[in-house]
């Protein structure tokens, strides 16, 4: 879905969807690695962003950080997109303005990743894509100046898309602004602890509120307990494991922290409603 071929390596993506994607390329939560800006050209989806929900539809722009939890929970019409992808390195070394990489963490921004543009709006961004596509996929020789070119785009993209982020958000009150804040520090750290600890009172020491008011933060925020994300994301890192590496299923319920593979084959059948095997077999 995001597969077009890089014009920087592995760092820089641009992908045109010309064809309407119609089943859902992933059924399961994931952890973005890169960050990602897309725009919806048709179609409408429901998806889950950082444990928030929400309907994207035609002339949507999603501003996706990196290491943000994704789920797409239904293709509600046939969708065709447009975007690009790429690392926070890439990000750093080609941003001619350092303050616009918080563009791409909005959450330091206490802003929405959606926002719904005009006409006009679109077109802009829609340009701009469009000529970030067309240089990635040349070849020409005669093209002296791509990488230039695509640099400059991408700042131009990164400008427009903070000036009308700026605009046209409507910000909200400052107490459910610091709870989403703490909601996302919380993510954060389970991105980097998931394996090595699922105690609430250790993410709650390291935010330095009680294991009892980050359950229930999250569940305000999230409609989910702190025990349950948790569980999510450990289900999450497992199916990565089993789905991208080799391991022996005694080694990962071993990298995962598990008392032994028996134990880890039946948290995960409880929560996949199915085997590590039979998952493995069917989707690695």
């Amino acid at each position: 879905m995001l597969g077009e071929e890089a014009a920087h390596g592995t760092e820089f993506h641009v992908h045109y969807n010309k064809e309407v994607i119609e089943g859902n390329p992933f059924p399961f939560p994931f952890r973005s690695c890169n960050t990602a800006v897309l725009l919806m050209l048709e179609g409408r989806i429901k998806v889950q962003i950082d444990l928030q929900t929400y309907i994207v539809g035609p002339m949507d722009t999603m501003v996706l950080s990196s290491q943000s939890i994704i789920h797409i929970l239904e293709i509600i019409e046939p969708v065709q997109n447009i975007g690009c992808v790429f690392t926070d390195e890439f990000a750093m070394t080609n941003m001619l303005n350092y303050e616009d990489i918080r563009l791409f963490r909005l959450t330091e921004l206490n802003q929405t990743p959606i926002l719904s543009l005009t006409e006009d709006q679109y077109s802009i961004i829609f340009d701009i894509m469009t000529k970030m596509y067309t240089l990635n996929l040349s070849q020409s020789e005669h093209n002296l100046y791509k990488k230039a070119k695509i640099f400059h785009y991408f700042n131009l993209l990164a400008l427009e898309m903070m000036e009308m982020h700026r605009s046209g958000v409507n910000q909200a009150d400052l107490k459910t602004n610091r709870k989403k804040e703490i909601i996302h520090e919380f993510l954060s750290l389970l991105s980097i602890h998931v394996r090595n600890n699922r105690n609430v009172k250790f993410y709650a020491d390291k935010l330095f509120i009680t294991a009892g008011h980050l359950s229930k933060l999250t569940k305000e925020v999230t409609g989910n307990t702190s025990r349950e994300i948790i569980e999510e994301a450990v289900v999450m890192e497992a199916r990565n494991l089993l789905m991208e590496t080799s391991h022996p299923l005694a080694e990962i319920a071993e990298i995962l922290h598990f008392s032994d593979q028996s134990f880890f084959g039946k948290f995960f059948k409880k929560k996949m409603k199915v085997t590590p095997k039979s998952f493995r077999d069917k989707y690695k």
